[in-house]
């Protein structure tokens, strides 16, 4: 199963970085959130879905990641230096720990869900899903467990109630007090 670091430490793209986290509890959102400030980056980076081309990493960009209590997904922001939202990253988890220095980390359950500003929902990393299952990387329990809350999660996504998506501006203004000091 892959983890995933919510301070990237091992990631050679990024030369200079700056990254925070906070708990938050209330109303709307309880669970971590973490800011990756790409100051300077070796090269960019694009992705290309379909024909939708993004770069997602390039110098003054910040990721967002959303550790949400009790859910099944993390979320990874991507936004530019204009704190324009690039795109939601959805990863179907099979849990959240935190490392000895306390940072969030998450053991990734291959499938993805990639929502982009316009609205386009894409659906990553099922033959990955069923070959980490064929290679028994995963049980048949946790299989299911992954194909259920993906749809759990992309219902979400396509009646418009995700509460991180609907509230995405006021957690880019938390990001902004990292930013801009």
């Amino acid at each position: 199963m892959k983890q995933k670091h919510a301070d990237r430490p091992n990631w050679g793209r990024i030369l200079i970085k700056r990254y925070f986290q906070e708990y938050i509890s209330n109303d709307e959102y309880e669970g971590y959130i973490s800011y990756l400030l790409l100051d300077k980056v070796k090269e960019t980076l694009t992705v290309k879905y379909d024909t939708d081309e993004i770069c997602i990493v390039d110098d003054g960009f910040s990721w967002m990641m959303f550790f949400p209590k009790n859910k099944l997904y993390s979320l990874t922001l991507m936004i530019n230096q204009d704190y324009k939202v690039l795109q939601w990253y959805f990863d179907i988890i099979k849990s959240m720990e935190l490392t000895n220095e306390g940072i969030p980390l998450i053991n990734d359950m291959y499938l993805d869900y990639v929502v982009l500003p316009n609205g386009k929902l894409i659906v990553k990393d099922e033959e990955e899903l069923k070959n980490a299952r064929i290679d028994e990387i995963i049980s048949d329990e946790e299989f299911k467990i992954a194909l259920h809350e993906g749809m759990k999660l992309k219902k979400n996504i396509t009646e418009h109630r995700n509460e991180l998506i609907n509230n995405i501006d006021k957690y880019i203004e938390g990001l902004k007090k990292y930013r801009e000091g």
